[in-house]
């Protein structure tokens, strides 16, 4: 089924969940919309007025936007300033969902446009963009799952045996939705295969700042730069604001790695792409010249899931992630019937495993998952955690004995 005609997970859980009644005000833990406070010091220094607004942006704003990107890079991943062009490495992006979604037909459209199919990779499960992006240009599809990304370095037999085949490959860590993060060794393992058969790797680091310290995750362009590759061959990272500083409404993101794949994204967006306003550019600058309030975000994060692995303490089941804020949970029955349980006694929402799934073999594989946004209010962790405990108990012995799940 193409993605035009394909219900994106969270409105597929609205017909799920369509119907069932309720009380109480709703938690929704099923996208992944950041819950921390707004950074007032950052968005403080935009200045006030709409005037901006009845102009193009200036295009010393973007530059300026890359300089700040280029120095956070350097800062956050330990790269060399003087053998990095922010100009020619770096493009903006109306956050990242843009990026990933025209990345195929970017890179790729003079093969197209001359009827040779290219193969996208991407994790299983993953994003839906990554899916999306590949459907839009027909590109045929190659899944690799979390266990053979693991599998890299520490088994002698190649674990994933289409390299030769693929053309672009999507790569997501910390990943959504398990919360695994990719070592240097990993990424060591992707970046060599990458230049040996000719593949763009592509990164999505957009969780890449929530963690627990001091275990910093490592990025794609940190791996280049320590194997040497200090030009980023065949290599993209994509970044955004919305996890980092808790700002998806702002819409903004960007791409750095490989000039010569710069250059053709820059290319294709100057005529696809949607500017940044004056505002977006200024609001972006201020929040990756700051660290203080992704610290402080990072603090309520740590805070939550801390009073979740008590909550799941008795769970073998539950494991802490190792990056981004989503609990990767196996409840041991149905998850679609586990949903619309904790939404009807609870009113609490969350999102089945395999709705984000690619392939049949793990749609079959993640029936008894779920995603779990930990977006909620601090105070609330201790009604969600005896919520789905209690939630998973009815539906275990509901299973088990052949009675029915509303």
């Amino acid at each position: 089924m193409h993605f035009s005609e394909r219900l994106y997970p969270q409105a597929r859980l609205g017909m799920l969940l369509n119907g069932i009644e309720t009380e109480g005000n709703v938690i929704d833990l099923s996208i992944g919309e950041p819950n921390v406070p707004l950074a007032q010091d950052v968005l403080s220094q935009i200045p006030d007025g709409f005037e901006a607004l009845t102009q193009y942006p200036k295009p010393a704003l973007q530059f300026e936007l890359q300089e700040t990107i280029a120095r956070w890079l350097s800062r956050r991943y330990k790269l060399d300033l003087q053998c990095f062009s922010a100009k020619d490495q770096i493009t903006i992006l109306a956050g990242s969902r843009e990026g990933i979604f025209m990345l195929p037909i970017a890179l790729f459209n003079h093969q197209l446009q001359h009827g040779q199919p290219i193969t996208v990779a991407m994790p299983d499960p993953g994003y839906p963009i990554y899916l999306a992006s590949a459907e839009n240009v027909g590109a045929k599809v190659q899944t690799i799952s979390q266990t053979q990304l693991s599998e890299l370095t520490t088994s002698e037999l190649d674990v994933y045996a289409c390299w030769a085949e693929i053309d672009l490959m999507f790569v997501c860590s910390p990943s959504n939705p398990t919360g695994e993060v990719l070592s240097l060794l990993q990424w060591t393992r992707l970046i060599e295969l990458a230049k040996e058969y000719q593949f763009i790797l592509v990164a999505d680091e957009c969780y890449s700042e929530i963690y627990s310290e001091p275990f910093a995750p490592t990025g794609l362009l940190e791996a280049c730069a320590k194997m040497g590759n200090s030009k980023f061959e065949n290599c993209l990272a994509i970044h955004s604001l919305s996890k980092r500083s808790g700002l998806p409404g702002l819409r903004s993101g960007f791409i750095a790695g490989d000039t010569h794949l710069i250059k053709s994204l820059q290319s294709y967006r100057n005529y696809h792409g949607v500017s940044l306003s004056s505002i977006q550019l200024k609001g972006s600058q201020a929040a990756w010249s700051d660290e203080q309030h992704v610290l402080s975000n990072r603090q309520v994060y740590g805070r939550k899931f801390d009073e979740f692995s008590k909550q799941f303490s008795d769970l073998s089941c539950y494991q802490m992630p190792a990056g981004g804020f989503y609990i990767w949970l196996d409840v041991g029955c149905p998850a679609e019937k586990f949903c619309q349980r904790l939404y009807q006694e609870f009113a609490i929402k969350v999102l089945p495993g395999h709705y984000l799934a690619v392939s049949d073999l793990t749609v079959e594989a993640l029936q008894q998952y779920v995603r779990i946004a930990v977006v909620c209010e601090q105070e609330d962790i201790p009604f969600i955690g005896q919520a789905i405990k209690q939630t998973m108990q009815f539906c275990c012995h509901s299973n088990s004995v052949g009675g029915h799940v509303a």
